[in-house]
This record gives C-alpha cells, sequence and structure tokens, in this order.
C-alpha cells in the first residue's frame, strides 16, 4: 500500500491529495493562502462537536472548518481557526456551510396553491 493510499475512517491521512481528489475543493482565501476544502461527513460533525465542548454553534462551525480544512497543504486545527484572518474565516464558513448543508428547496407558497385564498367574485 503506497502512503498516499493510508486512510483512517476514509480519511486520506498521508499524501493527500489536492483539489483533484472527489469532493475537493480549492479556493483562494482573501489573505493570499489557499484552502483545500474536502466534502464533510457524519464523523466530521460528531468530532467538531466534540472539540467544542459546550455546543456553542459558532464553535460547532469552527472546529467543523478545521475538520475538513487544509490550508497552504497543511492540516489545521480548531485553535487555528481562531487565530485566522477573518476575511479567511468568513470564506471559509461559507465555503463549509455551503457544500455541507443543503437548503430545502423552496416551497411553493400556500395562497397560490390554496384555492380558498383565491378572490371570489
Amino acid at each position: 500500500m503506497k502512503n498516499e493510499d493510508t486512510t483512517v475512517n476514509g480519511v486520506r491521512i498521508s499524501g493527500a491529495a489536492g483539489g483533484d481528489e472527489q469532493g475537493t475543493r480549492a479556493i483562494d482565501l482573501p489573505s493570499g493562502g489557499r484552502a483545500e476544502v474536502r466534502k464533510g461527513y457524519g464523523r466530521d460533525l460528531m468530532r467538531a462537536q466534540r472539540a467544542a465542548a459546550g455546543g456553542d454553534a459558532s464553535a460547532v462551525v469552527f472546529a467543523l472548518i478545521a475538520e475538513v480544512t487544509q490550508v497552504d497543504g497543511r492540516k489545521i486545527v480548531y485553535e487555528d481557526v481562531l487565530e485566522m484572518d477573518l476575511a479567511d474565516v468568513m470564506a471559509l464558513q461559507a465555503e463549509v456551510i455551503d457544500e455541507n448543508f443543503d437548503r430545502p428547496p423552496q416551497r411553493a407558497s400556500q395562497a397560490s396553491s390554496n384555492p380558498d385564498s383565491q378572490s371570489r367574485t
């Protein structure tokens, strides 16, 4: 087995490929760095919740960013996210939230689909 094939719980831990790995996106950070954000899994959320003991939702998001992100080819940890420039954090937060939390489809308004709501003449 090659080093680049070593995984733990399905996550590549050595020789991780850049943006060509399926589910990984590369983004340029406002500070000039380059981040690679991989697709998240339930285990990532579980680790993030453990790292952010206390249940603060913002802390969980920061910890989730750390779980799924590498910056300039280096794995980061929760404390690294806390020390990042705000613009970088905001860019990573948008990337992680948009990719991992699908928004439900817009429902048709009740008024247009409810025959009782139509005006009567």
